[in-house]
């Protein structure tokens, strides 16, 4: 394989998240009393009174042997983990299957449970039953199984699963609370006969408000001087209070209702984003990302993220031969390639480990992962690249320019942005001056997914501004080289392999399908659609920030090793949102057709146009005995109405067609 077009720099596993920092016992440069400890502002309460959980995990399946590969977990404190039966929901037989609890870790008195479940695929769906019982009782859940050779899986994904801590208790209100998306996928979920797995693309939980509740992190940020914050000490008591406030985070928020009854019934497959360490994390400065502060927070989210969202923690993964799970290729981000049924594939990609202000990923990790797609089997019809930033998505000119204009007048932008109007006559123009002063960047940072950190603590750094926001997306021009030799290496493999290539993003507060094509061939492997979900929680994005994305200008993608230049250049891959929001959630016609700033998630299916006459997708397909079945994936987008009573509204499919083989 040719060697990437840009050069990164690929740290050493000195350097790597699994780096422990030594504990001291000072905090040098840190001045006043001492603050009180975090571990003291959170009482940690299970909603049964008796453990968290269980989440139901997806692991993966053996297409071979078909057999389906999945863990529980539960967190406890009783002095006993409670037991998990699990059997077939039509086998009444008195002796269920017991599973085995294996203690993974501990938190202060909380014990890590996993069960590890396997079970045999058998010709169709079936619906499996497991109950958990303690001494209060016994909690029975449900979830389906597909047939070994079964490609019609359903599924959700969603993103941006939390509210900022800077969003009003009023908003979350109005916008119906945490659970109001959560409780229409589960009726989702029993209306279509059960979705087979939930793909969670970032931002599950939002750890953006430590900085606001953690005493000591107050104290650091409230340090004088970079250097100052740059080599303050971590110590004992920091990894004590930042740990227990990540435990906190997961447990109370995974504990919210509707949310609590997904995770148990509908099988997760998680990656990583900002919001589950903090805003825009991996995007700042090296000052301030390679403080010892940062990089001991970056550290233990992830240890939490591990444990929560995969079941597992670094010791363990050390000792796997396989990479059936999750795998490492530079010893920083955890990736995965999971099946789904025979012929449709997820490739789960970790963005946050390795990023800096100039890339996404190192380059060995593109070299360790384009093989695993180049050698996927016959069958594989479809890749999902879970990318938890889209990779196809409008610039945000106007505000490149702003903040271009702003470089050398930060005080301006930090004492309230109070020539933001005077500065940008076109962004005046086009959404009206007063509107613009008043909301100015904070709407700007909802619209690119930050909101938290870097929308209320960067500015005490001194000197981060909207470009710095504006790095963690890929279209931004320090990513332009990166973004390419993705976009055409998977074109390449595409075209060899006859995979239909789509990417499934969140992360920007509004909904929307994009794809990049050939006009000329427009069903050919050049042809790569990127379907946008985010948020199932979060507040989403103002019009007038939609309204900009609306105006942005043609590009097309150059080839490797050459910069993007709008449409300037034409080349044999044009990029374009697709316009797919005709009608407001009231009914009332859309001037804004491509993205949709409401709350939101998708229903994704796969299935064979052919084998269904008259219908779009309203059965699964199967695989023949004398050969494989075109699929196609429709892709629903369901939306939140107006106020918090109103049920959602369903905008598609969006289809995604399969690929010919040397297309």
């Amino acid at each position: 394989m040719a060697s990437p077009m840009f050069p990164p720099q690929t740290p050493g596993y000195a350097e790597s998240i699994m780096s422990v920092a030594t504990a001291t016992p000072t905090a040098a440069g840190f001045t006043g009393p001492p603050p009180g400890a975090g571990v003291d502002m959170y009482k940690v309460h299970p909603t049964n009174g008796v453990y968290f959980g269980p989440y139901l995990r997806y692991v993966n399946m053996d297409v071979e042997k078909g057999v389906w590969l999945g863990s529980i977990m539960i967190v406890t404190d009783a002095p006993q983990p409670p037991t998990i039966h699990i059997h077939q929901s039509m086998d009444l037989s008195p002796n269920p299957r017991q599973l085995m609890p294996r203690s993974i870790y501990t938190h202060q008195r909380w014990q890590f449970y996993k069960y590890d479940v396997d079970l045999q695929m058998a010709d169709a769906t079936e619906r499996w039953t497991y109950a958990v019982t303690s001494h209060l009782g016994c909690t029975r859940y449900e979830f389906v199984v597909a047939g070994r050779a079964e490609t019609g899986w359903r599924f959700v994904a969603h993103s941006g699963n939390d509210f900022a801590a800077s969003t009003s208790q009023n908003e979350r209100s109005k916008l119906g609370g945490l659970g109001f998306m959560w409780k229409d996928v589960l009726q989702k979920n029993v209306e279509c006969g059960g979705f087979h797995v939930q793909l969670g693309l970032g931002d599950q939980i939002y750890g953006d408000r430590l900085w606001k509740e953690v005493p000591l992190l107050k104290q650091w940020l409230a340090t004088p001087g970079k250097e100052n914050r740059k080599n303050a000490s971590w110590t004992a008591r920091h990894e004590e209070d930042v740990t227990h406030a990540y435990f906190h985070f997961y447990t109370s928020h995974f504990d919210q209702p509707f949310l609590r009854e997904a995770f148990a019934q509908i099988p997760h497959i998680c990656q990583i984003d900002d919001h589950d360490i903090f805003d825009g994390y991996g995007s700042y400065p090296d000052y301030m990302q390679n403080s010892q502060v940062v990089k001991n927070i970056g550290r233990i989210a992830v240890d939490m993220y591990l444990l929560f969202q995969h079941h597992t923690t670094l010791e363990i993964l050390r000792n796997v031969s396989h990479d059936l799970d999750l795998f490492t290729i530079t010893g920083q981000g955890w990736h995965f390639v999971k099946f789904l049924g025979p012929a449709v594939v997820v490739v789960g990609v970790d963005v946050r480990s390795e990023r800096t202000q100039n890339r996404v990923l190192a380059g060995p990790t593109y070299q360790g992962l384009f093989p695993k797609v180049a050698m996927l089997p016959p069958s594989v019809q479809h890749c999902i690249w879970m990318v938890s930033v889209p990779l196809i998505y409008p610039r945000l000119d106007t505000m490149e320019s702003l903040a271009n204009t702003f470089a050398t007048g930060k005080k301006a932008v930090n004492a309230g942005y109070n020539v933001l109007g005077k500065v940008t006559s076109s962004v005046a123009g086009i959404v009206g001056g007063k509107e613009v002063v008043a909301s100015g960047f904070n709407q700007v940072k909802k619209a690119v997914g930050k909101s938290g950190l870097m929308g209320n603590v960067v500015n005490q750094f001194g000197d981060l501004d909207i470009g710095e926001i504006l790095k963690d997306m890929w279209t931004h021009d320090t990513k332009d080289l990166e973004r390419t030799y993705l976009i055409r290496t998977l074109q390449g493999i595409a075209h060899q392999k006859g995979i239909r290539m789509t990417f499934l993003s969140g992360d920007v507060n509004a909904a929307g399908a994009g794809l990049v094509h050939d006009p000329s061939h427009p069903s050919d492997h050049k042809t790569m659609y990127q379907i946008i979900t985010s948020p199932i929680v979060a507040a989403p994005a103002a019009h007038y920030i939609l309204k900009m994305l609306h105006s942005n200008k043609t590009y097309y993608v150059p080839p490797n090793g050459q910069r993007s230049a709008g449409d300037t250049v034409l080349t044999d891959t044009k990029e374009d949102m697709m316009e797919i929001f005709h009608t407001d959630a009231s009914g009332s016609p859309r001037e804004l057709k491509k993205l949709m700033g409401r709350r939101n998630y998708v229903a994704v299916v796969a299935y064979d146009p052919e084998a269904i006459p008259g219908t779009q997708y309203a059965a699964a397909a199967t695989l023949g005995n004398n050969g494989l079945s075109k699929l196609s994936l429709a892709v629903d987008f369901v939306v939140q109405g107006d106020g918090a009573f109103t049920a959602p509204t369903k905008y598609g499919p969006v289809i995604v067609p399969h690929l010919e083989y040397g297309r």
